[in-house]
């Protein structure tokens, strides 16, 4: 009994929910329980009224006619109007209809005294009307009588007023109250009213308008959209003696929305009620109805059966609206990116850039800070001419390379720039130029030929045939030096690949095939070998020598015969130019100076130690111990020496440069800017299909993550399946229900969070490579979707929630399975944006998979089965609405449990509840699936949106 003492509570705070005040029933005169469902002596009654139907008048000779006849039980003339056509003229037509009583028939005797042929055209008109709805025509001797009867309608189908008696047949309710229940019914076409009986007492009233009858899918509907009801007085199931559950509550509040069904037989009938249906989901099983009404064959509305239509909830037009706009936004997008595509294909093809001379005085640098990086350097590199920018570490050779190749920098610029003499500001630079970095960011599963076609693809005209640019890549390879090798994968990230100093070139090659005019590269031999150190510089030299190139690098340390093939040097110490020139002059400028290098000593590393000197100050012991170590010359570009004496306050040319501030400096011009080549970018579609097609590439060649997902996805269905195997619709089924669902929730939760490390890989990669203008970043970030998202978070959470479906064995009946598959793929959806979200927010992995941690264990306990949602304090509850596991575990329980009848045995009583009551305990609305469902796209929707912010905004290149 105290599971039966449980399920009662939870039915008495159902009950009480609202007591608002609500319509007083209409006094209506229903019939006895003995009288109901039958038909009495329907001969006996008199037809009380006939009305012929306007479009009865075919049947006479004159179609203008309109006639309709009213019969009584006693000799009564009847009017039937004559209008005529063409002279609208009206005249009155007596006709006697004599009725009197047979022994199984209503005899109605039709006959006229008048002469006018036209009246006895009109009697026969009658009779052919009557004679259509009767059952009998006869000739008589004194002229024509035609014979009507009612019959007794037995169907549910009501025509006239039907009355109905059922029993009632529903469990829940059996359980609270054993003693017999019925329930009375008198029907129209547009209303029902209704009473409830219990152990032969009336125990409350309804009465419902606004009806309407259907039969729906080969099933009788009459459905009714609003109503009222009310307890009667000391009422059982109103509060009165001997009640359990009282229902005074949400029969106030009762407001329509009901519906009785049965077969066309009228077999299985059901009452539901809508303000009850926390209590009865289901609504009343009826165990057997008898229905009776007495009426004319032609008041039967012949109803046509009709298939189901599903009407739209105000959730589900909201998400029709919003998939729409979507839609729309989509198909807009597509439709100018084509457009786009045409128009770039359709453009001239530029031809190759030559190298342009380099000019740049004062350029200064400094940090937010006030720390000054730079200060007044001036030089130039000229075009088909090899320049390298030297000096020690933390002298400014990057940051004036940065510059110089227009990167976004967070400190302040100034200074002036030109190419060709035309001045130019960072931006416009940033568009002419080539940049390799010091680090080798390639994508390890691409082989060398594919990695420099991607480039290609991306970054030569659309206009460009496809021969064309493997033509640029065959040249790029050959140049390099790397036709070898093009069909070997790069490797990296401790895949292995071709070497370092091979890598290193298919960096520089990656920039090369778009045939830039300029190209900067910072520290291309750090970390390679003398070998391959020289290999590299040797092709740079070729490059700028053969193909006309402006090419400048920085360098640390190079060896004798690198230096040698540098034309330009310029010698960077403490942020100021130590010297500018060409390489070959750098000795006899030293000696000069009287700072000569030692015979045999290379000319590289004798300027260093100078650069060293420079900065550090001339009482520094040096390991060559030479004299003049506190001297160092400056060269701006004109070949006039400077000689400075660190120690003397009367030399004001060096301390003078190397004093002056950034700020003081002119700030790059921004006017007369030099414009790139002609020709248009790849467009939106191009780049989309590229990085599509490259992450496939990656994921296949890759597979041990894709791999890893799908296996863990099989089996940990497999287990989940097993554990709560075959719940059944018991107590303890009922839990094993709610707990299996949400851990599929929690497993799909913490697997997204792999798609952290994964983002990790790839971030450098996609900063570089936008900042190079390789591709935007809404391409990439739609690539991440279809090679991440779907097949690494959607794929693996479609194969765990599908085994464990039939496994658990949830409601699969109708279109279950399907819902419950929607909700399970967004929320895995949800869950892979949320930490992609996270990774691009965060740069440390750890830091971002500790948040990503908290987060889903924080979504987890508002979800509505680790703790109650009434128990949450007010100050907090708003967090329940935001959590992303709430309503996709509410729609999926809801979906497999709204419908399900607890049955079982508890310390002796028999439990047989519908599951709503346990759902509904916990906060979950059997009728929320559609409101559910809405909530989780928008919230997709809301994360899709701000992941693809964050990536915009926050992965930009700064230096």
């Amino acid at each position: 009994m105290n599971a039966l003492l449980i399920v009662f509570a939870c039915l008495s705070l159902v009950a009480a929910q609202s007591t608002s005040t609500s319509p007083t029933v209409s006094s209506v005169s229903l019939p006895q329980p003995t009288e109901a469902g039958t038909c009495f002596d329907c001969a006996t009654k008199p037809l009380s009224s006939l009305d012929i139907p306007p479009d009865h008048h075919r049947h006479t000779v004159y179609a203008s006619y309109t006639f309709s006849i009213v019969a009584v039980r006693s000799v009564h003339p009847i009017s039937i109007p004559r209008r005529d056509a063409s002279t609208m003229e009206h005249a009155e037509l007596p006709v006697f209809v004599t009725a009197h009583q047979a022994s199984a028939d209503e005899t109605v005797s039709i006959h006229t005294t008048q002469s006018d042929p036209f009246y006895h055209r009109a009697s026969l008109a009658v009779l052919v009307m009557m004679a259509s709805l009767a059952q009998r025509v006869e000739a008589t001797s004194s002229g024509i009588s035609v014979s009507v009867n009612q019959v007794c309608n037995k169907s549910p189908v009501s025509w006239t007023k039907q009355d109905a008696y059922c029993s009632l047949n529903s469990p829940l309710l059996k359980a609270v109250y054993p003693k017999d229940s019925s329930i009375l019914l008198t029907r129209n076409h547009t209303h029902i009213y209704g009473s409830l009986w219990y152990d032969n007492a009336q125990q409350f009233m309804c009465s419902l308008y606004e009806c309407s009858q259907s039969i729906v899918d080969g099933k009788y509907r009459h459905v009714c959209t609003a109503g009222s009801c009310e307890c009667s007085s000391k009422s059982t199931f109103c509060g009165g003696p001997g009640v359990t559950i009282d229902l005074t509550g949400p029969l106030k509040t009762a407001a329509g929305g009901s519906a009785f069904s049965c077969t066309q037989n009228g077999t299985d009938c059901n009452m539901y009620f809508e303000f009850l249906k926390e209590i009865f989901p289901q609504g009343l099983d009826f165990a057997s109805c008898d229905f009776g009404e007495c009426a004319f064959a032609s008041a039967n509305p012949n109803l046509v059966g009709t298939a189901s239509v599903s009407k739209l909830t105000p959730a589900g037009i909201a998400g029709v609206v919003i998939a729409s706009v979507l839609a729309v936004l989509a198909l807009i997008v597509f439709g100018w990116s084509i457009a786009y595509q045409i128009y770039a294909r359709n453009q001239p093809t530029p031809p190759p850039r030559k190298g342009v001379s380099i000019d740049f005085s004062d350029i200064s640098y400094s940090l937010p800070s006030g720390q000054v990086l730079l200060n007044g350097v001036s030089s130039s590199a000229a075009a088909g001419q090899l320049t390298a920018i030297m000096g020690p570490s933390g002298a400014g050779k990057s940051t004036l390379l940065d510059i110089l190749a227009g990167k976004d920098k967070r400190g302040i610029v100034s200074g002036t720039l030109t190419f060709d003499g035309v001045k130019v500001n960072p931006l416009d630079a940033s568009k002419l130029v080539a940049y390799v970095d010091q680090d080798d960011l390639l994508l390890p599963s691409l082989t060398v030929r594919e990695t420099l076609y991607f480039s290609a693809k991306l970054r030569l005209p659309e206009s460009m045939s496809v021969k064309e640019k493997m033509g640029r890549v065959d040249e790029v390879l050959e140049t390099l030096g790397l036709s070898h090798v093009a069909h070997s994968r790069v490797g990296g990230f401790g895949q292995r690949g071709i070497s370092g100093g091979e890598r290193r070139r298919v960096s520089i090659g990656v920039e090369l095939v778009t045939s830039p005019g300029i190209l900067f590269l910072d520290e291309p031999t750090s970390g390679l070998d003398s070998f391959n150190a020289h290999a590299v510089i040797e092709a740079l030299h070729t490059l700028a020598h053969v193909h006309s190139k402006t090419v400048v690098f920085t360098v640390h340390q190079p060896r004798s015969d690198m230096y040698a093939m540098f034309d330009q040097v310029i010698v960077l110490a403490g942020g100021a130019a130590l010297y500018a020139g060409r390489g070959v002059d750098a000795a006899q400028t030293m000696k000069q100076n009287g700072t000569p290098c030692p015979e045999g000593y290379n000319m590289a590393d004798h300027l260093l130690d100078l650069a060293i000197q420079a900065t550090r100050g001339s009482d520094g012991d040096h390991a060559r111990d030479r004299s003049n170590a506190q001297s160092f010359m400056i060269d701006i570009g004109g070949g006039k020496l400077r000689k400075r004496k660190t120690n003397s306050a009367n030399d004001h040319h060096g301390s003078n440069l190397m004093a002056r501030s950034a700020a003081t400096a002119a700030p790059l011009l921004t006017d007369n800017v030099l414009r790139e080549e002609p020709g248009v970018r790849v467009g939106f579609l191009t780049q989309l299909s590229e990085l599509v097609g490259r992450s496939l590439k990656h994921l296949i060649r890759t597979p041990s993550l894709f791999l890893a997902h799908i296996s863990l996805a099989v089996i940990l269905g497999i287990f989940v399946g097993g554990v709560y195997f075959k719940s059944n619709d018991t107590i303890s089924g009922v839990q094993n229900r709610l707990g299996s669902l949400f851990f599929i929730l929690s497993l799909i939760g913490f697997s997204s969070l792999s798609a952290i490390g994964s983002f990790a890989q790839e971030r450098n990669l996609f900063i570089r490579e936008r900042s190079n203008g390789v591709y935007g970043s809404m391409p990439y970030y739609l690539s991440k979707i279809f090679c991440d998202i779907i097949p690494l978070r959607i794929l693996p959470a479609l194969l765990t929630g599908t085994i464990a479906f039939f496994m658990v064995g949830y409601d699969n009946s109708g279109d279950h399975f399907a819902k419950f598959v929607v909700l399970l793929l967004l929320f895995a959806a949800i869950m892979g944006f949320t930490c992609l979200a996270l990774a691009i927010a965060i740069t440390d992995v750890g830091t971002a998979t500790l948040v990503g941690a908290i987060v889903i264990l924080f979504k987890m306990l508002f979800a509505g089965l680790i703790i109650s949602q009434d128990s949450i304090p007010a100050a907090l509850r708003w967090i329940q609405y935001i959590s992303f596991f709430r309503y996709p575990y509410e729609g999926m329980a809801v979906n497999d449990m709204g419908l399900l009848q607890i049955k079982d045995t508890f310390d002796g009583a028999e439990v047989n509840v519908p599951a709503a009551l346990i759902l509904l305990k916990f906060g979950f609305n059997i009728d929320n699936y559609g409101q559910d469902l809405l909530i989780t796209i928008l919230l997709l929707v809301g994360l899709i949106t701000l992941t693809g912010l964050l990536m915009h905004f926050r992965l930009k290149e700064r230096r």
